[in-house]
């Protein structure tokens, strides 16, 4: 579907991505109703906080995904398919991968993360990540087909983190529900998982990961893949390519941490190296006062945030705010993180593990209340 340019004398208010900021200003358009409101996003809408349970069989797709073009239309945004490729802040311009133009007066870029891994290597182990989301549906859906031949895979998630966590224990949760028993081992270059959390939780979730028969190794720093496995070099051996060690893996999924995506690159707006777009507290560009950026794409510049979808959730209504305020020429308002942010972990048979600053809990009390945060979010767009 071509553009439809933007009515004489309105502003248009270009939206970039449809993560979790965006989504909420969809639904909020009536506080922007003194501007034109296009959407360009090139898919559905993955929630995070379902993608493990989704690979581990507990979720459907349907029930992890949102369509954005069906969202937009009954509150008046126009939605485009298409991905960014380029953007020309002084002439205001953004060129998507197909060689389309859009102008804009306003901008705001809520364009996600990526996982970064080494490439896959031929032959070698399938690689997988946890991001984009559908990769994580792939990686279910091939390991299906795998357990219903009898066959019992060697895995491997690199990173100790809660994406890593969650990973491993819905692998085992897919597994069990074929009745298959692959090797599962969970690698990290820390010490520890979950690293900063209370030693206690640590403690219940080492417990929890052996009971499952979830294999730990630490101290280990995943370098590439070769045929049948990973290499990996150590704090201790890690003098180049001839000190490389080897695990076997046939299948290795990286969870090791978030990007922000490659096109942050091309934009020609200031950016913090390794964390993405540079931002005021007011979530505007520095010295791009009409150019505005929120989520995992966005890095401010006095908040060193981690990427957890709540700063995106909590960061939409001060976009909302702002962005309204910039079209009527009022003041704007800064984003004040929160000093501590819930963590829930999905780890399958009913467990879940909160965290919150020094205090946790574990069980199924923990995974129904994440349960419920879950279907409370998602209900919003799906009415």
């Amino acid at each position: 579907m071509d553009p439809t340019p933007p009515r004489a004398g309105r502003p248009r208010l270009l939206l970039v991505g449809a993560g979790h900021a965006h989504l909420h200003l969809i639904r909020h358009r009536h506080r922007l109703e003194a501007a034109d409101v296009t959407l360009v996003d090139p898919g559905s809408f993955w929630y995070s906080g379902r993608a493990t349970g989704m690979l581990g069989a507990h979720h459907t797709a349907a029930e992890d995904r949102l369509d954005p073009t069906r969202l937009a239309a009954p509150f008046g945004v126009q939605a485009l398919r298409g991905r960014l490729a380029h953007l020309d802040p002084e002439a205001r311009i953004a060129r998507l991968d197909d060689g389309r133009e859009l102008d804009f007066s306003l901008l705001s870029l809520n364009l996600g993360s990526r996982t970064p891994c080494p490439a896959r290597r031929t032959p070698g182990p399938l690689v997988w990540a946890v991001k984009p989301i559908p990769r994580l549906l792939a990686l279910r859906h091939c390991l299906e087909q795998e357990f219903s031949r009898g066959l019992t895979p060697r895995l491997v998630v690199v990173g100790g983190g809660p994406s890593g966590v969650e990973v491993a224990c819905q692998l085992r949760e897919l597994a069990r529900r074929h009745a298959a028993r692959p090797e599962i081992l969970l690698v990290t270059r820390g010490e520890r998982l979950l690293e900063g959390a209370p030693a206690g939780a640590v403690r219940w979730l080492m417990r929890q990961l052996e009971r499952r028969e979830i294999r730990v190794r630490f101290g280990l720093n995943v370098t590439g893949h070769a045929a049948g496995g990973v290499t990996f070099a150590t704090e201790t051996n890690a003098w180049g390519e001839d000190s490389l060690q080897w695990l076997a893996a046939d299948h290795v999924v990286h969870a090791s941490g978030l990007a922000p995506p490659e096109v942050v690159e091309r934009l020609g707006l200031p950016l913090i190296p390794g964390r993405g777009l540079a931002v005021e507290a007011t979530l505007q560009s520095p010295g791009h006062p009409d150019i505005f950026a929120a989520g995992d794409c966005a890095a401010m510049l006095h908040h060193e945030l981690p990427r957890l979808r709540i700063h995106g959730i909590r960061q939409a209504p001060v976009l909302l705010d702002n962005l309204a305020a910039r079209l009527a020429g009022g003041p704007l308002t800064p984003y004040v993180p929160q000093r501590l942010a819930l963590a829930i972990l999905d780890l399958g048979a009913g467990q879940g593990l909160a965290i919150r600053g020094r205090r946790w809990w574990g069980g199924r009390l923990a995974l129904a209340w994440k349960r419920r945060l879950d279907r409370r979010f998602l209900r919003q767009f799906r009415t």
